[in-house]
């Protein structure tokens, strides 16, 4: 949606030389922009799955406008936190993933996740995919070790308010996933 376009700010060179950082703070710093985008946003996830359960969303601009979301739709906020934040619960689920300018390790309780629950994975930015596969991941190892029913048998969608497209993490997440298209929404793509 091109009335958000305003809000992103590029900035060359960070956090590494030949990276464009796509910069979501200023919509983040306006409320009106927030309340709108996160209101659309919702308004998408409920287009897919008319009644989600949980919101996983990935720190740490995730939880910000996860938990709104979380709220629009009646459903939980389940936060990924990075590695070394949570305590170390038996039902922790680690994962690495591949950034377009490094290697990151992320963590999610589990616990919090129950068998019934129609799981949306948000993240703020979808470039390459890896942040958003390393949750599918941890939530199919949870589901592997019998915590829940398996994946395939649970709806499950991912969402992003911002798409950088040229990264082409979209292609990755279905290849690594096997979740279709229309279950991976995005706000602004640029």
């Amino acid at each position: 949606m091109n009335k958000y376009l305003n809000f992103i700010r590029p900035y060359e060179g960070f956090p590494k030389q030949d990276v464009i950082f796509q910069d979501i703070n200023p919509l983040l710093s306006n409320w009106q922009a927030l309340r709108a985008a996160s209101a659309d946003l919702a308004i998408m996830i409920k287009q897919i799955m008319p009644f989600p359960s949980k919101i996983v969303c990935v720190e740490a601009r995730g939880f910000l406008m996860g938990g709104i979301i979380a709220a629009s739709v009646c459903a939980g906020c389940v936060p990924v936190r990075k590695k070394g934040k949570l305590p170390p619960y038996e039902s922790i689920e680690n994962a690495d993933y591949e950034l377009e300018y490094g290697v990151g390790s992320i963590s999610m309780d589990t616990s919090l996740i129950a068998n019934y629950d129609d799981i949306v994975i948000f993240d703020d930015v979808l470039a390459t995919g890896g942040t958003a596969e390393a949750v599918y991941r941890m939530l199919a190892s949870a589901s592997e070790k019998g915590k829940w029913r398996p994946l395939e048998e649970r709806k499950l969608c991912f969402a992003f308010l911002l798409e950088i497209k040229s990264l082409e993490g979209r292609r990755h997440l279905i290849e690594k996933t096997g979740i279709p298209d229309s279950h991976i929404l995005s706000l602004i793509q640029i």
